[in-house]
C-alpha cells in the first residue's frame, strides 16, 4: 500500500501519495543534489552529512556520493539503477570496491586526492565553492566544532580509512527480501564496515511533488572497533623534506595524492619512485611515471617524468593504445621536455610543474577512466 502524507495549507487539505518515479535516474540526481534528505541520524550520526565526493574517479570506478559525518565517519553510497538483483549486487559490489579504493589512505593523500578534486569539479555544491581542502569545507558547515570537536573528527576519519570501517548506503526505490537477507549477512559476518539499505521516496499530489528517504535495513549493534593508528608514509615524506621549493613541493604531493587515489602504486627506491599501474598482461605493474630529487635520474628521466620504457609497453597490450594517448596528452602540456632516451616520456622541471599540475591530474584521470573502459 502507498505510503500517505496529509499537507494542510491554510484551511485546504490533500494527500501526497507515494508513486513510482517514471525516471529513476532523475530521482537519484534529486537525492545527489539534496543531500540533506539523507537520513543521518538512522545511520547513527549527528547532523547533516557534508558531501565530499560525487560521481569522483577512483581506482575502480565513479563513485555516485562519498560524505563526511562531523563525527569523522566516511558515507559510501551508491544507487541502484534496476529493479532485479543483479542490480542490486552491482551495486553492492561497486561499494565494496570503492571501500578498497579508500582502505589504507592516509589523511593527507585523502584529502589532496579525493576531497581537493571534488571542491574542484563541476558537482562541487554551491556553499563549497572556493573552499580549497578538506579544512576549509568543513568550515562551510553549520558543524559548529569545537577544537576538540575538530580533533575527534580527525582522529576518527584517520581510523576510519586505516580499518575501512566505512558505512556503506545501497540507495534505490524498492528493495526485495533476498537483498535484505544479503546486507544482514554481510552485517553479521565483516568485522569492519556497516550495511544500510535506502529507500527513495516520491510523493504527488495536486499540483506538488515531495522527495524523501528512508533508511530500511540496518546493522545491528555490534562491539567498538578496536583502534589501529595509521600507516606513515615515511619514504614519501623524507623525500618531499627534500624539495627546497614550496610550490613544486606542493605540485609533487598533490600529484602523488592524486596516484594514490585513482589505484596507482608508488615505488619507492634509493633515488626516487616510480608511479605504476597494474594491468592484467603481467604481474609486475607497468611504470607510467617517475620523480627524483634535484641531481638523481633513470635513463634519462628527471624531476618529475611522465612515459614508458617502450619494451615494457609492448609486453602489456591490454593498456597500449590509452597509455599512448596518455603520452601524447603529457606531451602536449607546455613546458614538457623529451627524455633523449630507450623512454617514450617528457619531463617536467621545477619551475614549470606547480602551472602544469592540474592538467597532469586531469591527464591521469583520464588515463584511468580509459583503462577501465577497456577491462
Amino acid at each position: 500500500m502507498p505510503r500517505r502524507v496529509l499537507v494542510q495549507r491554510e484551511s485546504d487539505h490533500f494527500d501526497l501519495v507515494e508513486v513510482q518515479s517514471p525516471d529513476e535516474h532523475a530521482l537519484q540526481e534529486v537525492m545527489k543534489a539534496q543531500v540533506q534528505l539523507i537520513p543521518s541520524d538512522d545511520l547513527g550520526l549527528d547532523g547533516d552529512l557534508l558531501v565530499v565526493g560525487r560521481e569522483t574517479t577512483l581506482a575502480s570506478g565513479k563513485i555516485d556520493l562519498l560524505c563526511l559525518s562531523r563525527s569523522g565517519d566516511l558515507v559510501l553510497i551508491e544507487f541502484k539503477t534496476g529493479p532485479q538483483n543483479p542490480d542490486f549486487r552491482h551495486a553492492l559490489a561497486q561499494l565494496i570496491d570503492y571501500g578498497s579504493d579508500l582502505w589504507r589512505l592516509n589523511l593527507e593523500d585523502f584529502d589532496r586526492g579525493v576531497v581537493q578534486r571534488y571542491l574542484t569539479s563541476p558537482h562541487c555544491v554551491p556553499l563549497l565553492k572556493g573552499a580549497n581542502d578538506l579544512r576549509a569545507a568543513i568550515a562551510r558547515t553549520a558543524w559548529k566544532l569545537s577544537g576538540d570537536d575538530e580533533e575527534r573528527l580527525y582522529d576518527r576519519l584517520a581510523r576510519v580509512l586505516t580499518t575501512g570501517d566505512f558505512i556503506y548506503v545501497v540507495a534505490a526505490q524498492r528493495f526485495t527480501a533476498a537483498m535484505t537477507t544479503s546486507l544482514e549477512y554481510l552485517n553479521a559476518t565483516l568485522r569492519y564496515g556497516r550495511f544500510y539499505l535506502m529507500e527513495l521516496v516520491r510523493l504527488q499530489g495536486q499540483d506538488l511533488v515531495a522527495h524523501a528517504a528512508q533508511i530500511v535495513a540496518t546493522p545491528t549493534n555490534r562491539g567498538p572497533v578496536t583502534q589501529t593508528p595509521a600507516s606513515g608514509q615515511a619514504n614519501e615524506a623524507d623525500f618531499l623534506a627534500q624539495i627546497p621549493a614550496d610550490d613544486y613541493r606542493e605540485a609533487i604531493r598533490d600529484i602523488l595524492a592524486t596516484a594514490v587515489t585513482l589505484g596507482m602504486t608508488i615505488h619507492w627506491g634509493s633515488k626516487g619512485a616510480s608511479i605504476r599501474i597494474r594491468t592484467p598482461d603481467r604481474n609486475e605493474p607497468l611504470s607510467i611515471g617517475w620523480v627524483f630529487l634535484e641531481g638523481d635520474q633513470w635513463f634519462g628521466a628527471r624531476h618529475l617524468t611522465f612515459g614508458v620504457d617502450l619494451t615494457t609497453l609492448a609486453n602489456t597490450p591490454s593498456v597500449r593504445q590509452p597509455v599512448e594517448v596518455f603520452i601524447e596528452r603529457v606531451r602536449a602540456i607546455d613546458g614538457a621536455k623529451p627524455v633523449p632516451t630507450k623512454l617514450n616520456a617528457y619531463m617536467f622541471e621545477p619551475h614549470i610543474l606547480p602551472t602544469a599540475k592540474d592538467a597532469l591530474i586531469e591527464i591521469l584521470e583520464a588515463l584511468i577512466q580509459a583503462i577501465q573502459g577497456t577491462q
